[in-house]
């Protein structure tokens, strides 16, 4: 017993002159054993292409709206980082939260398909004058100036769609905010602004791939109890991680004060 004992320290004692040479060998070449080796393997969420956020970010979706610079964002959008994907949604399919107890619409998220973007585009848009989102009723044709010097004639409040009908949104009141014109589509020039500049992005990367899918996601920011949202978060992701956007969407509109707890306004 007494022989077998002193093998067996002869033995530890031999691994743990093997086990100093290594990190000895690992520290010249500059290697850090005390970490765990990183997999060669990317982390997938919900069937989409990892971005570059660790995992702690990726759970840190923006939930708070900023104020407008009209130098800084003339288009009224601004790009955030990569999008949050934290849902996984069938192919195909359109999700609605239900409205709040002050009857405001809510995240809404698709993973949209090269299909449901065609029976969107073909759809009717009957029905969509009749639906009222929280602060509607204060609307009338106004003159925005925008910070280029274009100008929009029209009405100054769009039933704006979280998920566009060009995407396969419905017309329901689920899916509708009482955004700004340029909210909407930015300063009307190129109608690329606002809500649709990811529209456009998600349109033109299905027609490019109609193979694949868009994951979308927008998601209001209110203010309290205020009616109408400051600003819609908008992530937007395809299939392949090429398209990866979190984008802030401003509600407002140069030369106006709004009042964003009942959706009246006045110019300036």
């Amino acid at each position: 017993m007494a022989r077998r004992g002193r093998v067996s320290r002869l033995q530890r004692r031999a691994v743990s002159a093997a086990l100093a040479l290594v990190v000895g060998f690992a520290a010249y070449l500059g290697v850090d054993l005390s970490q765990p080796a990183a997999s060669n393997q990317p982390v997938q969420q919900a069937g989409y292409q990892a971005s570059s956020q660790t995992q702690a970010e990726s759970a840190s979706r923006q939930t708070w709206w900023t104020g407008w610079d009209p130098v800084a964002f003339p288009d009224y959008y601004r790009v955030i980082g990569p999008a949050v994907v934290d849902e996984d949604v069938p192919a195909g399919e359109v999700r609605y939260a239900p409205l709040d107890s002050l009857g405001r619409a809510g995240r809404c998220v698709a993973n949209v398909t090269y299909d449901l973007m065609l029976r969107g585009e073909a759809a009717s848009r009957d029905g969509l004058s009749d639906l009222h989102p929280s602060g509607w009723g204060h609307n009338a044709k106004v003159t925005i100036t925008n910070p280029d010097g274009s100008v929009y004639n029209g009405y100054l409040f769009n039933r704006s769609h979280l998920v566009a009908k060009s995407l396969g949104g419905q017309n329901r009141i689920e899916n509708l905010v009482c955004g700004t014109r340029t909210q909407n589509v930015g300063d009307n020039t190129g109608q690329d602004g606002g809500m649709a500049h990811t529209e456009v992005l998600a349109r033109d990367w299905l027609d490019a791939h109609p193979g694949g899918t868009v994951w979308y996601c927008a998601t209001p920011v209110y203010e309290g109890s205020e009616l109408l949202p400051r600003s819609v978060i908008v992530d937007v992701r395809s299939s392949d991680g090429t398209l990866d956007q979190e984008v802030e969407v401003f509600n407002t509109a140069y030369g106006f004060t709004i009042d964003y707890a009942t959706g009246e306004y006045s110019a300036y």
